[in-house]
């Protein structure tokens, strides 16, 4: 099992749960999050954050029923860090109702941690429209403007979109952190996604300027839980449709002579075929500030950049 993986089954140190009735509890406990989940230095990977703050918590709380776990939505905000190796608390609250069911968590004891998870109606993602635009933008950035690698995973720079495709990413890229997450059959699930939707989402507007960005905020419906390792896959971020966050209070930073603020980007996991949606949503990133941030840098050291 790898590192990331075990760190990402271990979350919960304790958890206390309390019935309001039949049909609504509430959940105090803490995690720790192993170095393996690392982002930024020190802190929680922000993909990470959108699977950590939500789904694990779901599984603890005894009144909902697993089977009608997806599809489901969730809405993830990352106004703070979350330390690494350190016991962190969490509150929560379900609520299950006649339209579905409901989870509000919060971490830190922080308004700045706050995150939902909520049900879907067993409906596709995306209508057939949706999905033939997806099909005619990867047509159209192709081939690639570039590549380079990103945490073993390529990550490829097209005109239209930003992409990492796949199939069985256990035995066809072992070294990748897509192997990294996938079961003992190849399979991946909701924080392989989470984690590798951020990151698309983060390289179609840090491409712009060439700087990394930090993830603010994450919001991803998902159509199910497992992607077999039978299912080719192709993770998309669309540069064609990167939208300024009006309601953004984080200044905007200077790089390179232009100012840049905070930014909505589309993603989405498709199977390969585009005719169907595993997961789609946004991502919100604002670019890191090179004057309070430079130990980032360390970070990029870790990648091989030698394709881009």
């Amino acid at each position: 099992m790898s590192t990331a993986r075990a760190a990402l089954d271990d979350l919960i140190v304790d958890v206390s749960e309390t019935h309001e009735g039949p049909t609504a509890a509430s959940l105090r406990g803490r995690m720790r999050f192993g170095k393996a989940l690392e982002g930024p230095p020190g802190r929680l990977h922000g993909g990470y954050h959108a699977y950590v703050r939500t789904l694990p918590i779901l599984e603890r709380c005894s009144l909902h029923d697993a089977a009608r776990t997806f599809p489901c939505a969730l809405d993830v905000e990352i106004r703070q860090g979350l330390a690494l190796e350190q016991e962190v608390p969490f509150d929560a609250r379900y609520e299950l109702g006649d339209g579905g069911w409901t989870l509000h968590t919060r971490f830190d004891e922080s308004e700045r941690l706050r995150a939902t998870l909520r049900s879907l109606p067993d409906a596709p993602l995306l209508t057939r429209d949706e999905l033939e635009r997806y099909r005619t933008l990867y047509d159209e950035s192709l081939p690639s403007e570039g590549q380079f690698k990103m945490f073993g995973v390529t990550v490829q720079l097209g005109k239209k979109l930003v992409f990492v495709e796949g199939r069985d990413p256990l035995r066809t890229q072992p070294e990748s952190q897509l192997a990294d997450l996938c079961d003992a059959e190849g399979a991946f699930g909701p924080a392989l996604i989470a984690a590798q939707l951020d990151a698309t989402g983060a390289v179609a507007q840090g491409t712009r300027m060439r700087h990394p960005h930090f993830t603010k905020r994450i919001e991803l419906s998902y159509a199910a839980g497992r992607v077999p390792a039978s299912t080719g896959f192709v993770f998309v971020s669309d540069r064609t449709r990167i939208e300024d966050d009006t309601t953004s209070t984080t200044a905007p930073v200077e790089i390179k002579g232009q100012r840049w603020g905070t930014v909505r980007v589309q993603v989405a996991l498709l199977d390969a075929s585009f005719e169907r949606a595993l997961a789609v949503g946004t991502v919100t990133v604002h670019p890191v500030d090179p004057e309070k941030f430079a130990p980032l840098k360390e970070m990029r050291a870790l990648r091989d950049d030698s394709g881009r």
